[in-house]
Parts: structure tokens; C-alpha cells; sequence
């Protein structure tokens, strides 16, 4: 009896350590910190790629480690479509783009691509963080899209150019102009309106595609010019300053929403932070470029009269709400916008 009662307390006490044991385990497995996965198409090296990668900095110093953010550049996760679709699936976290990567989900987030409709980043900043740029927000995490970055002020550009292998100083310069575009119907018709002749053709092979007469002309962030060489074969440098450009930090809704207020507001605030400390560092950097190319490839910058270009555009911003590609009254509301 006495034997029978040892092992009955024997087992009991077998029993509570190993609940003991996998109640430790199992709370130790949530103890780690939490990863999430950034992908984006710039490399490491490049000015965007080391903003992202300090975001990912910022976001451990304030979080103490608790959340780590791993970086992973160059398209490793695949093309632009392709991150978005594994964002909202989940397989990744994180994309940083422009947010016209997502007008598939609003088509109102294209339409900062329209030439010469934001007069600068400033009126484009307003729009975001007004009340037009909350409808799309809000859209978007209804379609299961955060935009981390609140403030919107991760500059891209800081101002676009014209790059060509003959002088583009007026809007007639562009009749006939065979200008590279990417795929978009808001952008290559603007130029359709006033003349010119847009193809498509992939960034990374707009150097070759100027190099074989394809195109006479590509626009592009003046910060891009330089690392892709575009002046080697277009050493004419118009400043257009077309559209005002930003990049997005987005997140999967259902995985922001999983994590605790303070986490979220980590994730917000170091967004914010590495968009301001990227766009002071991009100004230094594009002085630099733009000597560069003034000593190698000897470019020749032209200025254009803005206000004669935008009224040559204006038609066309008003077409598209002819056409029912954006809202009516939609383009006044834009201009108003102080």
C-alpha cells in the first residue's frame, strides 16, 4: 500500500513537472522576437536600399529587439506584381515602392503620375495627408494594404528630368519625340496629348533602348540618371520636374493589425523617420551626381518655362474625367488643394 501510494505521488509529480516543462517550452517558443520581411527592387548600395535598410535599424533600436525587419533587396522576392501578391498572401510582410505599384486595389493612386497636374512635392505631400489622400488609404487597407509612412515624405527624385540625344528646351520639342514610358495609360497618353510619340520599354533596358535610336529621350529621377548612365548615350539634361515622386512602405493589413499598438507605432514612427533622413541625404547626393556627369559626359542642361508646360498639359488632366477615369471634378479639387 505504502509502495502504491509513493508511486501515485511519484506520477502525480511526474505529471506537474512535465506540464510545467511544456508550459515553459511553449511560452519560451513566443519569446523570441517577432520578423518581418521587406522586399523591395533597389539594391542595397543605392540611396533607396540604404534608407530601407536603416528603417529596419530604427525599428530594432525602438523596439529593443523585439521586432527585426530583414531587408531584402535587388527583387530577390520577385517583380513588383509579384511582392505585392505575397504581401497580401503573406508570405512577405513588407513592400516600399511607389504607391502607384498598387492602383490596381485604388486608381486614384495613379494619378500622382500625371505630368505637370501637382505643381510640387509639397502640393502632392498635401493631397496625401489631406483628405483625397485618406479616401485612398483607406481604400487600400480595405483591401488589406497599410501604408506605414504616415507623413509621406520619403522623396524620390528629388525632381525629375528629361534625358535626350538632342536639346528639348519647349513644349514643341516634344512633337514627334520618341519618349520611353513605362506601362502606364495615365502617363503615355499625357504625352500622346501634346504630340509625342511614347513607347514602352523596360527601365533597365532604356540605356540600350537609347543607345539603338528606340527612343530619342526616357524621364527619370535625376538620382537615377547617374548609376544607370544614362548621359553616355543622352547628354542632354532638360529639368521637367514632371510629377512629384515618394515611395510607400506597405504593409500586409491582418499581420499589422496582429501586432501590439506600441509595435505599430514603432513601425509608423521609423518609416516616418527613414523617409526625412533619406530625402535630406538625397539632395547631397544629387549634386554630386550631376558633377559627375558635367566632367565625364560633358551634359548639357536646359530649363524649361513650367508654367507654359503645364497649360500645355491641362487639357488632358481634364479629359480624364471626361473619360471616366477619375472622378468628376476631381482635377479642380487637386489644383485648390493650398
Amino acid at each position: 500500500m505504502k509502495k502504491l501510494i509513493l508511486l501515485t505521488v511519484g506520477l502525480l509529480m511526474l505529471a506537474i513537472v512535465s506540464a510545467c516543462s511544456s508550459s515553459s517550452s511553449s511560452s519560451n517558443s513566443g519569446d523570441g522576437p517577432i520578423e518581418l520581411k521587406l522586399g523591395t527592387k533597389m539594391p542595397n548600395e543605392s540611396s533607396e536600399g540604404e534608407a530601407f535598410n536603416r528603417f529596419a535599424e530604427i525599428v530594432e533600436e525602438k523596439s529593443g529587439g523585439e521586432l527585426i525587419v530583414n531587408v531584402f533587396p535587388a527583387e530577390q522576392l520577385g517583380k513588383g506584381t509579384t511582392q505585392i501578391d505575397n504581401m497580401l498572401l503573406g508570405t512577405q510582410d513588407m513592400y516600399a515602392e511607389s504607391i502607384t505599384y498598387f492602383s490596381d486595389y485604388d486608381p486614384r493612386a495613379e494619378i500622382g503620375t500625371v505630368p505637370f497636374l501637382f505643381r510640387d512635392f509639397e502640393h502632392f505631400q498635401k493631397f496625401n495627408t489631406g483628405e483625397m489622400g485618406q479616401e485612398i488609404y483607406d481604400t487600400l487597407v480595405s483591401e488589406g494594404i497599410r501604408i506605414l509612412n504616415t507623413e509621406r515624405n520619403f522623396r524620390r527624385g528629388p525632381y525629375r528630368v528629361l534625358v535626350s540625344n538632342t536639346p528639348v528646351k519647349t513644349v514643341e520639342d516634344l512633337e514627334g519625340l520618341k519618349i520611353r514610358s513605362f506601362e502606364s495609360e495615365f502617363y503615355s497618353g499625357a504625352y500622346e496629348s501634346v504630340g509625342a510619340n511614347p513607347t514602352v520599354i523596360a527601365w533597365t533596358e532604356t540605356y540600350l533602348g537609347i543607345n539603338q535610336n528606340l527612343v530619342n529621350a526616357a524621364t527619370s529621377p535625376i538620382s537615377l540618371v547617374w548609376p544607370m548612365k544614362f548621359t553616355e548615350v543622352a547628354p542632354h539634361v532638360t529639368l521637367i520636374d514632371e510629377y512629384p515622386q515618394e515611395v510607400v512602405i506597405a504593409m500586409n493589413e491582418e499581420k499589422f493589425s496582429s501586432l501590439s499598438e506600441e509595435h505599430q507605432q514603432i513601425l509608423m514612427d521609423a518609416a516616418n523617420q527613414a523617409g526625412e533622413e533619406a530625402t535630406k541625404k538625397l539632395d547631397e547626393e544629387v549634386e554630386e551626381h550631376l558633377q559627375l556627369m558635367k566632367d565625364e559626359h560633358e551634359i548639357k542642361i536646359h530649363e524649361i518655362d513650367k508654367e507654359v508646360w503645364i497649360e500645355a498639359f491641362s487639357d488632358y488632366h481634364y479629359q480624364l474625367e471626361e473619360e471616366g477615369r477619375i472622378p468628376e471634378g476631381y482635377i479642380d479639387q487637386i489644383k485648390s488643394i493650398e
